[in-house]
């Protein structure tokens, strides 16, 4: 993470959608037992802007045998409004993350959320970079301290 002059409500906004997403885990767990949760994209990366989308991976064995788009039935309730939400089954993520534009997508950082079915250590043996959401919403917060009003 680069900390360079940065307006102070991009981190708030920033920091707001990091605190918002820190809570879903238990949200989602209610819903559907074991799940992972990894967010990723501009927000895992910091370069969102005003119309950018919360990029989130939801893995949950429950989605098995649910097609793709009737899983969202089991999550919208409980998804942030600005998600994009990709769900999928541990297999499903599995043959993902073998395919390049899929490891290009989380190369530029994934933070991990929640973790049930072991993930981080999956993407760490692919050299993609992860970090925890308490420790990334940290680091943010610390970004916070040194930003300017604009």
């Amino acid at each position: 993470m680069c900390f360079a002059r940065v307006p102070r409500r991009r981190v708030e906004e920033w920091l707001r959608v990091l605190n918002e997403i820190s809570t879903l885990p238990s949200k989602l767990v209610e819903r559907l037992g074991k799940v992972t949760l990894i967010l990723y994209g501009s927000y895992a990366r910091g370069d969102f802007n005003l119309w950018s989308d919360v990029d989130l991976l939801v893995i949950s064995e429950r989605f098995e045998g649910i097609r793709p788009l009737d899983r969202y039935d089991l999550v919208k309730e409980v998804l942030p409004s600005r998600a994009e939400a990709i769900l999928f089954t541990p297999k499903e993520m599995r043959i993902c993350l073998k395919k390049p534009v899929w490891r290009q997508a989380l190369t530029r950082g994934a933070v991990i959320v929640h973790d049930d079915y072991g993930f981080e250590g999956e993407l760490q043996a692919r050299r993609i970079r992860t970090i925890g959401i308490v420790s990334f919403i940290e680091q943010v917060r610390k970004l916070l301290e040194n930003t300017v009003e604009v």
